[in-house]
């Protein structure tokens, strides 16, 4: 199963797919979480010291690794570069058989997929999607890039973290059509930050209710976890953060 989480920025998407990861992992399943995010936050959601993620390498960091793989002689790039040994080299092992990969941040490219960083990173996503046989969870960049791209083409599951705002609606409206013409089969909305029923009901009417599949309430517990640094899971596993995850995690996996 892939599972790709878009959104927004500041929606809380690292969050879910941190808590998500994790709690899939709890029942045994190998999972690779995807950091495709230039803020580069996953670690710390879940729960991987500082110091063990700032060793570890970030893919589109390592300029000469790129090059090796991508560019030909004579200034051309390879369309398919090799990119199956990327986990293994690049992987960083989380609690709960989750492994991080930090992709990092493209720094070249205009608005088509011509440089050699976004044919690694096409090539990488495909692979990450359809030959892997761990489950995959994508925390991706905010905003509509990934989409424009296509990058998400062929996840079993995008999940759109939405919270009770009109910007935030107006990305996952954006987004939901991008899905549709990517293929997407299951596009489901995740409310985040909910305070009271009126903010479900704002979400659902702009929506659709049956594209709801959670609800997650507005929780403290997530910023005081952050200030010290942790996952919110281990900072409080009760958290009702963690209690709603859950229930998604079930939906996903039953």
């Amino acid at each position: 199963m892939k599972i790709a989480i878009v959104g927004k920025g500041g929606v809380g998407k690292t969050t879910v797919a941190a808590v998500l990861s994790r709690l899939i992992g709890r029942r045994g399943y190998s999972v690779i979480a995807i950091d495709a995010d230039p803020s580069l936050n996953l670690a710390q959601a879940l729960g991987i010291p500082r110091e063990v993620a700032s060793k570890a390498p970030t893919l589109f960091d390592e300029e000469e690794f790129v090059k090796s793989r991508t560019l030909l002689p004579g200034g051309a790039y390879r369309l398919n570069p090799k990119v199956d040994d990327i986990v293994e080299r690049f992987g960083i092992r989380g609690p709960d058989n989750v492994v991080l990969l930090k992709l990092g941040e493209v720094k070249r490219g205009g608005t088509r997929c011509l440089c050699p960083e976004y044919a690694l990173l096409r090539a990488l996503l495909s692979h990450l999607v359809l030959g892997r046989k761990e489950i995959v969870v994508l925390d991706m960049v905010a905003g509509l890039e990934p989409m424009s791209r296509g990058a998400a083409k062929g996840v079993d599951y995008m999940l759109c973290v939405v919270e009770p705002s009109m910007k935030a609606i107006d990305v996952a409206l954006q987004t939901m059509k991008l899905a549709e013409d990517i293929e997407v089969r299951k596009f489901f909305i995740v409310i985040n930050k909910v305070r009271c029923d009126r903010d479900v009901d704002y979400v659902e009417k702009a929506v659709g209710r049956d594209r709801v599949i959670a609800v997650i309430p507005y929780d403290e517990s997530v910023a005081e976890a952050d200030r010290r640094g942790v996952s919110v899971l281990d900072y409080n596993p009760e958290a009702p953060i963690v209690v709603a995850v859950e229930n998604l995690r079930v939906k996903l996996t039953k």
